[in-house]
């Protein structure tokens, strides 16, 4: 049983036998599977003639009462993607009792850090406004993503409070109650230099050290962060497992539960391949259903 303060770290490890190769790794089928009920295209958030869009997934002739629920942020650099690009992650958790809600937010090349943070905190608003519609549990929000999209997750698992990342400054709860994040970026100033990262942050390290260390989770991290499950490759060349492991003793010193999985010889982007994404979605169905059952 999973215990909420608990100061305690795993560190699991599983794999196929042998080593992998890339070529022979089966990508997960993107058909949405029976029993599973979208809605499509509904507008969260709007930017002058720029209106972002969300699709919830749940499951299918639901009547259980309202849904513990998952904001899933999609990867791509900050820069690529679409929300549908996560869709087959959203339908496996509302077939495991979930309400899904998949964002599309704005881009490295549209807009720089934090405005994709506050797209990810605008749909929570909305997520806690539409509950009743829609049969959302207000109290039990998580978010789950991968990579850019994890990292984006972290964030809103810990800066809550930080009104510099808030969309306003009134006495609004962004807060939620769990973060699954896969193949994390969690600080950007022991991160590689990449253009991809300065990029969507805005300029050079060396140009605003500050403005990195402000769009890291790891600095947000307190005793109120919610409890995060870290699920990384051990062998990712993009993002390295250290960065999920920095989070990890961070968040164990500050007494927030926390979890990680190392997965050996697996690609960055695990979770879109069959050889990994049943396990993943099952640990992290189990780390939600725990974490979000108050």
């Amino acid at each position: 049983m999973y215990k909420k303060t608990s100061y305690l770290i795993f560190f699991l490890f599983i794999g196929l036998c042998g080593q992998i190769n890339a070529q022979e790794l089966t990508v997960i089928s993107r058909s949405i599977p029976k029993g599973v009920e979208i809605i499509k295209d509904i507008p969260y958030i709007k930017y002058e003639d720029r209106e972002l869009l969300l699709d919830i997934y749940k499951p299918a002739h639901w009547a259980g009462g309202q849904l513990p629920t998952i904001v899933v942020i999609r990867g791509g650099g900050f820069a690529k993607g679409d929300k549908e690009g996560f869709g087959t992650m959203a339908a496996a958790l509302a077939l495991r009792g979930f309400a899904a809600v998949c964002i599309e937010y704005r881009a490295s090349d549209e807009a720089t850090f934090p405005a994709a943070v506050m797209d990810t905190k605008s749909a929570i608003r909305w997520v806690k406004l539409n509950a009743e519609k829609y049969n959302f549990k207000a109290s039990s929000i998580g978010a789950i993503g991968g990579s850019a999209g994890a990292h984006l997750a972290a964030l809103l698992g810990v800066s809550s409070t930080a009104n510099s990342l808030n969309p306003s400054n009134d006495d609004e709860n962004f807060k939620i109650q769990a973060v699954v994040g896969l193949a994390t970026p969690t600080d950007f100033k022991t991160f590689a230099e990449t253009d991809i990262v300065i990029k969507w942050v805005g300029k050079p390290f060396a140009a605003n050290e500050i403005l990195w260390q402000s769009a890291s989770p790891i600095s947000y991290i307190d005793k109120d962060s919610a409890p995060m499950l870290l699920i990384h490759s051990s062998s990712d060349k993009a993002v390295p497992y250290e960065e999920s492991l920095l989070a990890i003793g961070k968040l164990g010193k500050a007494g927030v539960y926390s979890e990680l999985i190392l997965i050996p010889d697996a690609p960055h982007n695990f979770w879109n391949f069959e050889e990994w994404f049943t396990y993943t979605m099952d640990k992290a169905a189990s780390f939600f259903k725990e974490q979000l059952k108050n």
